[in-house]
């Protein structure tokens, strides 16, 4: 699982590279490149990269320094899940409204996770509540930042249809990134590919029959 991934960041403050659970110091470097640990998981390989920032607004920029650049927006071999597929995968899938991120650290202190809240507008499958929450890799605590490649990442206010399994505490969402689609003015977006909502919402209540 990712938790076994080592934790590798920048330190603005000591111009140091850090990596372990306990930031020893890896050494000097001239310039300040997130570092990538490439995990081999179920769906594919997964690129992690972590960074620090001294304050939020440095982690805002090299956020998007990061995005314009292409630096660790590669994205690792990863088989594809076809939409039938996710449904059969899935015991739970609902469409509904981000309206809570919370990022912290795994026991061990190697990785960061982000449980996110979905206010829950339309099931296509299961049972769920009012709110549904799930877990996804990546997200930012102190300044210290960690994202992989294939984990869905979400946006607060954002509506989005997920795909999960609920089966175990925390839920995760099928096929990781896979099984995020973003919705926006009723078109349903995700995979490089494009539905009217109505239309994804009844292929998708089809297949998971």
């Amino acid at each position: 699982m990712l938790q076994s991934a080592p934790l590798i960041g920048y330190d603005f403050h000591m111009n140091v590279w850090r990596c372990g659970h306990r930031f020893h110091r890896c050494g000097e470097r001239t310039s300040a490149w997130p570092v990538t640990k490439i995990h081999h998981g179920s769906y594919g390989d997964i690129h992690v990269q972590t960074w620090y920032a001294p304050s939020r607004q440095a982690l805002i920029t090299w956020c998007s320094l990061i995005l314009v650049l292409g630096v660790c927006t590669g994205h690792a071999a990863m088989r594809k899940l076809p939409l039938e597929e996710l449904a059969r995968k899935a015991d739970t899938i609902v469409l509904g409204t981000v309206i809570k991120q919370q990022s912290a650290w795994d026991a061990q202190r190697t990785a960061i996770y982000t449980d996110v809240t979905l206010e829950v507008e339309r099931v296509l499958a299961g049972t769920p509540g009012k709110e549904v929450t799930l877990r996804v890799a990546g997200g930012s605590v102190e300044g210290l930042g960690m994202r992989t490649s294939n984990d869905a990442v979400f946006k607060a206010g954002e509506r989005v249809v997920v795909f999960l399994d609920t089966s175990a505490v925390p839920h995760t969402v099928v096929g990781l990134q896979q099984g995020k689609f973003t919705v926006q003015d009723n078109i349903v977006t995700g995979g490089g590919e494009a539905w009217d909502l109505n239309t994804f919402i009844a292929a998708v209540r089809a297949a998971a029959r």
